[in-house]
């Protein structure tokens, strides 16, 4: 019985990892004041978010994770567009502020590890940025260190890299990460499992049912 048991928490915690593990770790060695240029600059400062964080930095999963992105925000004469996995997303105006109620752009899954490349800013006249890149901004609280990690964190792209202005607010998305969910294939096995779980023990039960009537 408590191989039993022993094999259904295993099987339990391999298809339903722990909420607390899916974080992203922000990574970096300098960070900027949000200027006021930023058009989204108290929009930010409202939700804790006062500095900014661009080259070199870097974002790490803990574990493999489901990613859900909303667009908060745009302020650019390009068309901008944010590409992650599955997601993508183009903004078509000058400015749109949606912080009082985000666009759901979709979400992907990610393996545990780093999110390097996998999370990109494109624009129609400006230049391409990704994770590490100057054009690539993450929004950080004032008390925020590197190495920290979080269930949620803000992204924000400067579409000018040569002519950059350092506001990074072309284009501002919030990442909230949860638990992968688990694909079916793995559903599938755990059934699979409990089933072949659930025989052994009734069968255990008629043997012993069997023996004392003996």
């Amino acid at each position: 019985m408590k191989k039993i048991v022993t094999l259904l928490a295993g099987l339990s915690a391999m298809a339903l990892p722990a909420a607390a593990g899916a974080q992203v770790q922000v990574n970096y060695t300098t960070t900027n004041p949000i200027p006021s240029s930023n058009d989204f600059q108290s929009q930010l400062n409202g939700l804790g978010l006062t500095q900014f964080t661009a080259s070199g930095a870097t974002l790490v999963l803990a574990s493999n994770a489901t990613i859900f992105f909303e667009f908060l925000g745009s302020e650019s004469g390009f068309s901008d567009t944010f590409t992650s996995g599955a997601v993508t997303y183009t903004e078509n105006s000058s400015i749109e502020n949606h912080f009082g109620s985000p666009i759901p752009l979709g979400s992907a899954n990610f393996l545990a590890g780093s999110l390097a490349g996998l999370m990109t800013f494109t624009s129609s006249g400006g230049v391409t940025a990704t994770i590490g890149h100057d054009g690539f901004g993450i929004f950080l609280g004032p008390n925020q260190v590197s190495g920290q990690s979080f269930n949620t964190f803000y992204l924000g792209y400067d579409d000018q890299v040569t002519n950059q202005d350092d506001n990074h607010d072309d284009f501002i998305v919030r990442a909230t990460v949860t638990p992968a969910v688990p694909e079916p294939s793995t559903w599938a096995m755990m059934l699979l499992g409990f089933g072949g779980i659930g025989y052994s023990m009734r069968r255990r039960g008629r043997t012993g049912l069997i023996t004392q009537a003996a």
